[in-house]
């Protein structure tokens, strides 16, 4: 069993009896909590990232647990250069083919109107996701080190593009939404 919420797996795990998935179902479709959800299910396993998304620090956590990885496809460097960006540590940071990804929300589907990062042979490329083409996403430019790439980025930002919020890449198209 998965559940979800707002684009986000919260929490996952595997019922043996139809009366455990019943009480699973029945729990979470209430709007129990994680912790509500754990105790009347102990099969039931979730990190602390889907702890952040139910306490809304999703953001803030993503950026910590990049700064800490020891993941050969994170470039500490580029991650402490967009972190150190203000308008950047405020969106929801992710990879995606060896490239940094940021999103205006932290749930799948998540936003493409942001440029992208991607190392390559000792050199940051900065494109667009939006304006893919056949041949691949569409080039800004490139930068010799993580500090112009960010430049790049930011001076590209959408226009009122503030922090990210909880939900999907839908929710923010829907009228009167943030």
């Amino acid at each position: 069993m998965s559940f979800w919420e707002r684009g986000v797996a919260m929490a996952k795990g595997s019922a043996t009896t139809v009366n455990e998935a019943a009480t699973a179902m029945g729990v979470w479709q209430s709007g129990g909590g994680l912790a509500d959800l754990r105790s009347a299910c102990p099969y039931v396993r979730y990190g602390p990232l889907a702890e952040a998304h139910e306490r809304g620090t999703a953001v803030e956590a993503k950026w910590e647990i990049y700064r800490r990885s020891t993941a050969p496809h994170v470039d500490h460097d580029l991650i402490e250069a967009c972190y150190a960006q203000p308008r950047l540590r405020a969106l929801f940071p992710f990879h995606s083919h060896r490239s940094l990804t940021f999103s205006r929300c932290t749930g799948f589907p998540y936003t493409h109107d942001v440029p992208v990062v991607t190392p390559v042979a000792g050199k940051y490329r900065v494109t667009w996701w939006r304006t893919r083409s056949p041949q691949g996403p569409a080039d800004i430019g490139e930068a010799d080190n993580p500090r112009d790439s960010v430049a790049m980025v930011v001076a590209r930002l959408p226009h009122g593009c503030g922090p990210a919020v909880a939900g999907t890449a839908d929710d923010l198209d829907m009228p009167g939404s943030a």
